[in-house]
């Protein structure tokens, strides 16, 4: 499970990463440094035809769903790809309403023996920290009622697979970021001949993590500063 990221990117510094052309929002998004379940997020949206930059709720909620959103169960942040195509939740989207979630890094917790779980920082290695990139996701755009208001909005998942060598020092699942050339096919290239690429882990040798500051736990808490390293890499 993916449950809090990093976004620190422009629109611009977005379209450069995905090497795409499309429109956007006319305001930039807010760095948020500590990205949790149920905020507003920017992606790149694409319906097989279209693609766009939005902002949309982390918390897919598939456009068919009538009940009021107070009343959702399970937690749909995230989506997992080896059975995506099974679940009555996503399979609709998987095939037609995929996106990219641009991110700087994401957040995992370990619990070493007898002490409190460490959080660490993890993302794909740069020069001076971690390069930004992008994770696969689907969307809906859902209308109905939360706590008895009506609201229409965007709502995505962010997919996840079975962790590499190194991400299974940490967790035993991680976010299905993608390569440079994956992207394009992730939006538009049919499921079935896309989504076994999906499933693979992220190669482990661009990746790093280090261990941050618990202030991390906190959503309230935000800042560059919750993804300063507090020890030593741990790959």
């Amino acid at each position: 499970m993916c449950g809090r990221y990093s976004h620190d990117l422009t629109w611009a510094e977005i379209h450069e990463l995905a090497g795409l052309a499309f429109p956007v929002p006319s305001t930039n998004p807010q760095p948020n440094y500590n990205t949790a379940p149920t905020q507003d997020i920017p992606v790149i949206l694409c319906d097989q035809e279209h693609i766009w930059g939005e902002y949309a709720r982390w918390e897919f909620v598939p456009s068919w769903f009538r009940q009021d959103l107070s009343e959702k169960r399970p937690a749909t942040i995230n989506a997992r790809a080896e059975d995506i195509l099974d679940r009555k939740f996503y399979k609709g989207a998987v095939k037609s309403h995929r996106c990219l979630i641009p991110m700087r890094c994401f957040y995992e917790w370990h619990r070493p023996t007898d002490k409190p779980k460490q959080p660490y920082a993890i993302g794909v290695t740069g020069k001076t920290g971690f390069d930004p990139s992008m994770a696969a996701g689907i969307w809906s755009k859902w209308q109905g009622t939360v706590k008895a208001r009506e609201m229409e909005f965007y709502t995505v998942a962010m997919l996840t697979r079975e962790a590499g060598d190194r991400m299974a020092r940490i967790h035993n699942r991680e976010p299905a970021i993608l390569t440079e050339d994956e992207y394009r096919d992730w939006l538009f290239s049919p499921i079935e001949d896309v989504l076994p690429r999906v499933c693979e882990p992220f190669p482990s040798q661009l990746l790093t993590a280090w261990p941050i500051s618990r202030d991390i736990n906190s959503v309230r808490n935000q800042g560059a500063h919750l993804l300063k390293p507090t020890g030593d890499n741990l790959f």
